[in-house]
């Protein structure tokens, strides 16, 4: 059932003739999707920000349109109990008080010093822009046409102590920090 409702979000079927906003506003909602996924998929370590019934804060840097879509998408759910709230961020050390951290297009850039402010931090980073996972981000989703699929990059995901659901992985490309992929 897991992987039937995952692979349903990766088929992202865009109609021809839709306007370039519409599916622009249909990419942002398969990716608040994949976020919220995502999160449900992970778990945080005992002592981390996650605990007791504190909500899981999702927040986003450099992308803005996706704000609309991720508060869509969360409103009325929970992950574990917790309620889901959503922020947008400037700063890279406000991201370390969050759990999931979207890092948009606009501030790869500036990835070096996002993962090094969240160094060691429990903060489960997601981007979609190239080379994400194998610069040291979590997950990167990658959209090739009218898909999308991700890449989880292992290392990073348990330097920062996090788990990822072994039900994730298998669906996942598999890499490390030295941008090796695992073959399936």
């Amino acid at each position: 059932m897991f992987r039937t409702a995952l692979m349903l979000l990766i088929t992202w079927q865009g109609a021809a003739n839709t306007a370039s906003g519409q599916t622009q506003s249909q990419e942002w909602r398969v990716e608040a999707a994949f976020l919220y996924n995502f999160a449900k998929f992970v778990e945080w370590p005992a002592g981390s920000s996650v605990s007791g019934s504190a909500p899981l804060t999702f927040c986003l840097m450099g992308a803005g349109p996706l704000q609309s879509a991720l508060e869509e998408s969360l409103a009325g759910k929970a992950i574990d109990g917790r309620s889901l709230v959503v922020r947008q961020i400037g700063r890279a050390e406000d991201a370390a008080n969050c759990q999931v951290a979207f890092i948009g297009g606009d501030e790869r850039k500036r990835l070096p010093a996002l993962l090094e402010a969240l160094n060691g931090a429990a903060v489960l980073t997601v981007a979609d822009f190239e080379q994400f996972a194998s610069r040291g981000g979590m997950i990167q989703l990658i959209k090739e046409e009218n898909k999308f699929r991700f890449a989880v990059n292992v290392d990073a995901v348990n330097r920062h102590g996090l788990r990822v659901s072994s039900r994730l992985l298998q669906l996942a490309e598999v890499v490390h920090d030295t941008g090796v992929k695992d073959k399936p």
